[in-house]
C-alpha cells in the first residue's frame, strides 16, 4: 500500500501480536508497547486538540462494566465525544476528526432501533441527550469542512459515515477532501456481518463512499508528529486506538473500556469493581458488548495503558480517554466514574485552508 502523505508504518508491535498463546502474547505486547510508546513520543507533540460532546445515551450495565458492577440499574449512561486533532508533517498541517459520530444516523443501528421498538420513539427524548453535531462543532472552531484531511473511529459500531464522505444532493461530500482511516479487519467485518456482530453495525455505513476516500490500514501507523493509530483488536477485529501526544504526554482513545476505572479497577469507587479486580486477579475491566476476542481485548487494554502517560495529579490513573465515557446520571445510581478527563484541550487551532464554505455549509445537520 502506498501510504498517504504524512503517514509512517510502525512495526514495533508486529511480532508481539503474532505471538502464539494468549498469556505469552500479553507479555509480548506489553513489552513491545513500551517501544511503540517511545517511538510515538519521539515524533513530537500534536499542534492542537479540541474536544466536543456529541451525545449521551443509555447502554446496558452488563456490557459496559463486564457485569461486575453492583447496581440495580439496567443501564449506564455514556457520553460520546469527538476530538479535532491537528498535527504536522513536512511543514504541512494535517487535520483529523477522531470519532466524528453522526448521532441522527447512528439511531438506525439495531441496538438503538430495538430500544425504540421496545419503549417507543420517546425513549430518545427521555433517555438520550444531544449536545452538538459535527457541523456545529466545526463552525464553533472556525474550521471549514474543506480543512479536514482525515477522519477515523476506534471502531465502526453504530457509525454511519455516509453523511460525511458520500456525495450529497449537490454531488459533493460534506467533508470534500477527507479520507477515512480504517483497519482492514473492520472493513472485512462490514463486508459480511456475522449474526452476533449485526446488533451493533449499520450494514450500509460505507455505501456510496468512493473507494479512494477510504484508506485501508493493516497495522500501526504514525500520522504526522504526535499522532498514531495503534491496533487494539478484541472488541472488534479492526479496533484501533488513536494515540496523541500533548504537553501532558501520551493519551490513548477507545471504547475498549468505558471509564478510567476500567483501566485501574483496583481503586474504583464503583461498587463491585475493585472487589472483582482483586478476586479475579485482573488489571482491566472490559467493555463487553461484543466478545469477538476477549483475551485480545484484555491485552489491547493493557497496551493502551502501557502507552498512555499517568494523569499528572493522579499517577495511579492512565491518560486513557474513552470515546464514549461513563457519566453520572439520575437513572443509574452508583454508576459514576471515579475520575473523568472530560476533555482534551491543547495548542492553538490552525485553519490553513479555511473559509471557502459559507456559514450555511458548516452549521446545522449533515445531509440526509
Amino acid at each position: 500500500m502506498t501510504l498517504p502523505p504524512g503517514m509512517t508504518r510502525l512495526t514495533a508491535l508486529d511480532a508481539a501480536w503474532a505471538t502464539r498463546g494468549a498469556g505469552a502474547r500479553l507479555d509480548a505486547v506489553r513489552k513491545a508497547g513500551r517501544r511503540a510508546r517511545e517511538t510515538i513520543l519521539a515524533s513530537g507533540m500534536v499542534r492542537c486538540v479540541r474536544t466536543v460532546d456529541i451525545a449521551t445515551f443509555p447502554y446496558p450495565t452488563a456490557f459496559g462494566l463486564q457485569g461486575v458492577a453492583s447496581s440495580p440499574a439496567p443501564y449506564v449512561f455514556m457520553r460520546n465525544r469527538m476530538q479535532l486533532v491537528q498535527t504536522q508533517a513536512s511543514g504541512t498541517t494535517i487535520t483529523i476528526l477522531v470519532n466524528p459520530t453522526d448521532s441522527e444516523r447512528s439511531a438506525a443501528a439495531p441496538f438503538f432501533a430495538r430500544l425504540e421498538e421496545r419503549y417507543g420513539k420517546t425513549v430518545r427524548k427521555l433517555l438520550a441527550s444531544f449536545h452538538s453535531s459535527i457541523p456545529a462543532a466545526l463552525s464553533a472552531w472556525g474550521v471549514s469542512p474543506a480543512d479536514v484531511d482525515y477522519i477515523t473511529y476506534d471502531h465502526l459500531h453504530v457509525q454511519d459515515v455516509r453523511g460525511l464522505l458520500a456525495p450529497g444532493p449537490s454531488g459533493a461530500a460534506f467533508l470534500p477532501r477527507a479520507r477515512l482511516l480504517v483497519q482492514k479487519g473492520e472493513l472485512e467485518t462490514l463486508a459480511k456481518l456475522h449474526p452476533l456482530q449485526a446488533y451493533w453495525y449499520i450494514p450500509q455505513a460505507l455505501a456510496g463512499i468512493p473507494a479512494d476516500r477510504i484508506v485501508e490500514l493493516d497495522g500501526d501507523y504514525l500520522v504526522g508528529a504526535g499522532f498514531a493509530l495503534v491496533r487494539t483488536p478484541g472488541h472488534t477485529a479492526g479496533n484501533h486506538s488513536p494515540v496523541l501526544v500533548t504537553d501532558r504526554g501520551a493519551w490513548t482513545i477507545s471504547e475498549n473500556g468505558i471509564c478510567v476505572d476500567a483501566y485501574a479497577p483496583g481503586i474504583s469507587d464503583i461498587r463491585g469493581v475493585a472487589r472483582h479486580a482483586r478476586d479475579a486477579g485482573v488489571e482491566v475491566i472490559l467493555n463487553a458488548n461484543t466478545r469477538e476476542a476477549t483475551l485480545d481485548q484484555y491485552t489491547s487494554m493493557v497496551l493502551e495503558k502501557t502507552i498512555a502517560d499517568p494523569v499528572p495529579d493522579r499517577p495511579e490513573l492512565p491518560q486513557h480517554f474513552p470515546s464514549s465515557e461513563l457519566v453520572a446520571h439520575a437513572l443509574a445510581p452508583g454508576l459514576r466514574p471515579t475520575f473523568s478527563h472530560g476533555a482534551i484541550r491543547f495548542g492553538e487551532l490552525v485553519t490553513a485552508r479555511a473559509a471557502a464554505a459559507s456559514p450555511a455549509t458548516i452549521t446545522g445537520a449533515l445531509p440526509a
